[in-house]
C-alpha cells in the first residue's frame, strides 16, 4: 500500500478513532480532534479521498473505504503501541506519550513496530521482571549514568574503546570535551596506571586524570 504525508497520516487517524469510537466523522469534528483550522482539514479530506482512503459528500459526512480502514488501523495500532509503551513500561505521563507518539509512528519500520508489540507484551506478562526493571528505572534516574556502565577506569592496556557518554555536571564535561573525549571518538587505551591513564587517537596522545575516567562511559 502506497505510503502518505505524516500530515495525512495524522488525519487518517482521527478519523479512523471517530469512526471506532462509533461517530461519523465530520470536518469539524477531525478539526477539533488535531487542533488546526477547518480549512485545513477540508483541504486534507480531499487529498485523502483523491488517495482512494475515503469518501466525502460535499458537506456531509466522511467514511472510511476498505483501503482508508486498513492503513488507518495500521496507523491506530502504531499509535497506541507507543502511548502503551511510554506510559505503562516507561511511566510518563500521557501529555508526553501522545507528543512523542504522534511524531515516532510515522517513522515505525514493520520490523521496529513487531519487535516494539512484542516486547511490551512481553513485560506484561512477566509482571516480576516488569517490577525489577522499573526499580532499576527509579534507581538510574537518581544516579549519575556512569554508576550503572563501564568507564574508561575499568578498561584494561591495549583494549580499543569508543566513548558512549560523559557523565558528571557541566563543569566536568566541559573539561573533558577540551581535552579531546567526546562521544563517538574510538581510542586505544595505552596505559592504565594509578593516577592517570593514557589515550591514543589519530595520532595524538591524551592523558586522564584517574579520577576523571570515572566520568567516561565507553563501551
Amino acid at each position: 500500500m502506497k505510503k502518505i504525508s505524516e500530515s495525512l497520516e495524522n488525519y487518517l487517524r482521527a478519523i479512523y478513532i471517530l469512526h471506532i469510537d462509533g461517530k461519523i466523522p465530520r470536518i469539524k469534528d477531525i478539526s477539533k480532534m488535531l487542533d488546526v483550522r477547518n480549512a485545513s482539514t477540508v483541504e486534507a479530506i480531499k487529498r485523502l479521498e483523491k488517495s482512494g482512503m475515503i469518501t466525502h459528500e460535499k458537506y456531509g459526512y466522511i467514511d472510511l473505504n476498505e483501503k482508508g480502514l486498513a492503513y488507518g488501523e495500521r496507523v491506530y495500532r502504531k499509535y497506541i503501541t507507543l502511548i502503551d509503551f511510554f506510559v505503562n513500561i516507561l511511566n510518563l505521563s500521557k501529555e508526553e506519550a501522545y507528543n512523542l507518539s504522534c511524531g515516532i509512528e510515522h517513522h515505525m519500520t514493520k520490523d521496529f513496530f513487531t519487535s516494539l508489540e512484542a516486547m511490551v507484551l512481553f513485560i506484561k506478562r512477566n509482571p516480576i521482571e516488569y517490577s525489577k526493571m522499573k526499580k532499576f528505572i527509579t534507581k538510574y534516574s537518581n544516579e549519575m549514568p556512569h554508576v550503572f556502565r563501564t568507564t574508561l577506569e575499568e578498561v584494561e592496556e591495549g583494549e580499543e574503546i569508543s566513548i558512549v557518554n560523559i557523565s558528571g555536571d557541566g563543569e566536568k564535561k566541559k573539561q573533558l570535551l577540551k581535552l579531546g573525549i567526546y562521544p563517538g571518538i574510538t581510542l586505544t587505551l595505552n596505559k592504565n596506571k594509578d593516577k592517570y591513564i593514557e589515550l591514543y587517537t589519530n595520532g595524538k596522545t591524551i592523558l586522564i586524570d584517574k579520577e576523571d575516567a570515572k566520568f567516561i562511559i565507553v563501551e
